[in-house]
């Protein structure tokens, strides 16, 4: 069973922008974010996810990372089987491949820098961080065009967290980045210029082109079990009801 839920309005963006003199690239890839972090936009083409070097002012790296959450107590019963986090490309950027890892912000406070709080929680220092630090919750999927979805199919460590904090009041939070500089902390520079995807946040003005997770829910065997209603059974003979199709060969 197919279920859509919207990112909360306090999704958002932070950058970190450097001049090359004072540090390069790892001093920006490695920052705690530039500014706070901004949850009011509607869509960004410059504050979407992305990384570049810049050979104005002596030289300047802006990496940026959006960061979305969900609220997951609508689900009140089954497993999640399946999910995928869909954004639509405001302008630029098709092509461009970013992918989704978790995070570890706090939604309710853009008075931290999310830049680099994401990484709370996943047992490493912000210094020196790599891609096999981070614990990546898709693979890299290249842009869509403008006005089209770009879906990014979650894969299990998303999913064992998703069953985790469904039904309960914490959100589900997680970071888009670049994936060709930043997550690979790979340097831009001095040739290969500029990537960035333009999105649409949660505050844009029609619906129908926010950013959402779809979620394939399993409630498994759905009739009474000794006349014990199925949403208050969580096994039958230690078999979780979501993989339970028949009962002594009943469906």
């Amino acid at each position: 069973m197919p279920e859509n839920v919207i990112s909360n309005n306090t999704d958002g963006q932070q950058s970190s922008g450097l001049v090359a003199a004072s540090g390069g690239w790892n001093s920006a890839h490695d920052a705690v974010g530039s500014g706070n972090p901004t949850t009011t936009q509607t869509e960004s083409t410059f504050f979407g996810p992305g990384a570049q070097f810049g050979s104005s002012r002596g030289g300047i790296y802006f990496i940026v990372r959006c960061f979305f959450d969900f609220d997951l107590s609508s689900i009140t019963n089954g497993t999640i089987t399946a999910a995928s986090f869909g954004i639509m490309t405001a302008t630029n950027g098709e092509g461009i491949e970013n992918i989704v890892v978790k995070s570890g912000h706090d939604p309710s406070t853009t008075s931290d820098d999310w830049f680099s709080t994401w990484l709370t929680g996943q047992g490493i220092t912000l210094s020196g961080w790599s891609s096999s630090d981070v614990t990546a919750y898709s693979a890299n999927v290249a842009a869509a065009a403008t006005g089209v979805f770009t879906e990014y199919p979650l894969n299990s460590s998303a999913l064992t967290q998703l069953n985790s904090l469904s039904q309960t009041s914490t959100p589900f939070k997680i970071a888009l980045l670049n994936f060709d500089f930043d997550y690979s902390d790979v340097d831009p520079q001095p040739s290969s210029g500029v990537q960035r995807t333009g999105v649409i946040f949660s505050e844009f003005g029609n619906s129908a082109r926010r950013p959402f997770l779809e979620l394939t829910i399993s409630t498994g065997y759905g009739n009474k079990v000794i006349n014990v209603a199925a949403g208050s059974i969580g096994k039958v003979n230690g078999v979780a009801t979501a993989n339970v199709s028949k009962v002594v060969g009943v469906d």
